[in-house]
């Protein structure tokens, strides 16, 4: 004979079986928010890809903050999941198949999510390394500048300019 609370089925365990059936109440409760998190995140990063200029902050920020505030949800989540997790020894069928297609859905999204997400880093990436590439070239064109002025205003006279006509 087992002793009382050790591996025995949660049949013989009324006490444990409605804590299951909340935590798993609770868990489907907590996936189907882990998933609304990220539907909201592969919206805001899929509307942040579609913005045209990068330089348009006004319309990038909302956004950014949007998919800032979705990481939070799903982290929090994340540790409340795991919390219970350990603590539910066996699903009952139902709740097992309807778990189960909850965080399919979430890996999809979480997917397709990490596949926009790659594609936005990339834009930005180029972005940055055409910005970089633009002040570096008005940096130099600059220093040409500064060396034109402190020539002309040095005494003598630029050799490009014609001062007998």
């Amino acid at each position: 004979m087992m002793p009382a609370g050790e591996n025995q089925p949660l049949q013989e365990q009324p006490g444990h079986i409605k804590m299951n059936v909340e935590q798993t109440c609770e868990l489907s409760s907590l996936l189907e928010g882990k998933l609304d998190a990220f539907k909201s995140f592969l919206s805001a990063t899929a509307l942040l890809k579609d913005v045209a200029d990068l330089q348009e902050m006004e319309k990038i920020e909302p956004l950014v903050t949007e998919r800032e505030s979705c990481i939070k949800v799903i982290e929090e989540i994340d540790s409340r999941i795991n919390r219970i997790r350990n603590s539910i020894s066996a699903l009952p069928g139902e709740e097992a198949g309807r778990i189960r297609t909850l965080i399919k859905a979430i890996d999809d999204a979480a997917a397709e999510a990490a596949c926009l997400n790659k594609e936005f880093e990339a834009m930005f990436i180029s972005h940055h390394n055409n910005l970089r590439d633009r002040l570096s070239k008005s940096r130099h064109s600059r220093d040409g500048i500064k060396n034109y002025v402190i020539r002309a205003h040095g005494g003598t006279q630029p050799r490009f300019l014609d001062v007998t006509s």
